[in-house]
């Protein structure tokens, strides 16, 4: 996030704010079928060419930190193991023993320099999830032990970050982020740690949980108080990604301007974060703005100078949806974690109004699925301002391959002249 970026951005506020319609020749976008959002057939679909095609945040480097310690990760649908090796990588297997199909581990979490399946003892390494020990091996015939290994998924770390991909033709981690590091790099994500975190099951399709974060056409309706809304949705300047992934900075509104005490929207100075220590090399135009990032296909991460949470969207089924948020920040002085349980004030605080922030949002989402469901709706109006919810839908289409859906729930293509690569 350099200083070119950071100007490019305030242009880009400043155009917002002046014009008095969409870009000359941005396109129209005809109705995002709701079918997308209400049919089983949809959601088997992308069952089946999504979820398996992607990368995803399955935890933290620092969940296992020596050779041999792992988590298990069961939100693509399949059992998945991460582990350490003893060269330092982190694996992923398919947490299936070749045998019966047990477990090879049944613990979340652990560490161990062998994966032992727990019902006869078949043994696999943990660099390439090579078999190696079967007990009783005279009583098969003709077993190759080299045909046996556990089956992989594709596994990276970004910004401490563990991703993995049960795709493994599916392109490398830091191709897939790609130019949206611009955004990410600066916050040094490794040297971060877990403050807190909530889950919550919702009423609704993953997509609507989604893309309530994508947009701010909402903000001044749902998250005004006392009749101030502290964001200008007129001024926000978005960015695409290539793969789906896309950024969104949106000015403080005149209240809170003033109430800030800063001379114009764009007064961006640095502010004092004390207690809580800041990220350094963080532009101050995070700290007087709603700078959010978000990766495709689940994750919302809106950015701050003191930590930042990571808001996720599992889905469950077709009209459920598990939303994960979870914070980090640097760790206090002198010592290496938070504990949850044991929170200092200015974290209480600061906690509850993030919380508070997620409960205006999540009291839309259930009764909006709801509705969607009603023959009342058949498709739902894009406008300008939500144009990263068709970028998400697009890159949607793309990986589960537009031959795979009924024509009647496609999405076209269409913001490609405006990606940024």
């Amino acid at each position: 996030m350099d200083d070119a970026l950071v100007e490019r951005i305030r242009s880009d506020m400043e155009y917002e704010f002046a014009r008095t319609a969409p870009p000359e020749g941005f396109p129209a976008f005809h109705d995002i079928p709701t079918a997308r959002h209400t049919t089983e057939e949809f959601h088997r679909i992308e069952a089946e060419h999504l979820w398996p095609r992607t990368w995803v945040i399955a935890g933290r480097a620092e969940q296992i930190p020596d050779p041999g310690d792992f988590f298990t990760f069961d939100d693509l649908g399949v059992p998945l193991l991460v582990v350490r090796g003893t060269d330092g990588e982190v694996n992923c297997f398919y947490n299936t023993c070749q045998h019966r199909g047990a477990p090879v581990v049944r613990g979340t979490t652990g560490s161990s320099r062998r994966l032992r399946c727990q019902y006869h003892s078949w043994t696999y390494e943990i660099d390439g999830g090579t078999l190696v020990s079967v007990p009783d091996e005279r009583d098969f015939v003709g077993l190759d032990l080299t045909e046996r290994c556990l089956p992989r998924a594709r596994c990276d770390t970004y910004a401490g970050f563990v991703f993995v991909n049960r795709d493994l033709d599916a392109p490398d981690l830091s191709d897939w982020i790609g130019p949206a590091r611009e955004m990410l790099d600066p916050f040094d994500g490794g040297a971060l740690r877990e403050v807190y975190r909530e889950s919550r099951v919702i009423p609704c399709n993953w997509k609507v949980t989604a893309e309530a974060f994508l947009e701010v056409y909402h903000f001044r309706h749902i998250h005004s108080h006392d009749g101030v809304s502290v964001l200008d949705n007129r001024g926000a300047a978005m960015g695409l990604y290539p793969n789906g992934h896309s950024r969104m900075i949106t000015p403080y509104s005149k209240q809170n301007v003033d109430r800030s005490g800063m001379g114009s929207w764009d007064d961006w100075e640095h502010l004092d974060t004390a207690p809580m220590p800041a990220i350094g090399g963080v532009p101050a135009m995070v700290d007087c703005t709603s700078t959010a990032v978000s990766l495709f296909p689940n994750v919302i991460i809106p950015l701050g100078r003191i930590g930042f949470p990571i808001n996720v969207f599992w889905p469950i089924d077709a009209g459920t949806t598990r939303l994960d948020w979870i914070y980090y920040a640097p760790p206090p002085d002198g010592a290496d974690r938070f504990d949850p349980d044991d929170l200092p004030d200015h974290w209480r605080t600061r906690r509850a109004a993030y919380d508070q922030i997620m409960a205006e949002d999540e009291m839309n989402m259930g009764p909006m699925q709801s509705s969607m469901e009603s023959p009342a709706l058949t498709g739902m109006p894009i406008n300008y301002q939500e144009r990263r919810i068709w970028h998400l839908h697009e890159q949607i289409d793309r990986i589960i391959g537009v031959e795979n859906i009924p024509a009647e729930m496609r999405v076209e293509q269409l913001l490609e002249p405006y990606v940024e690569r």
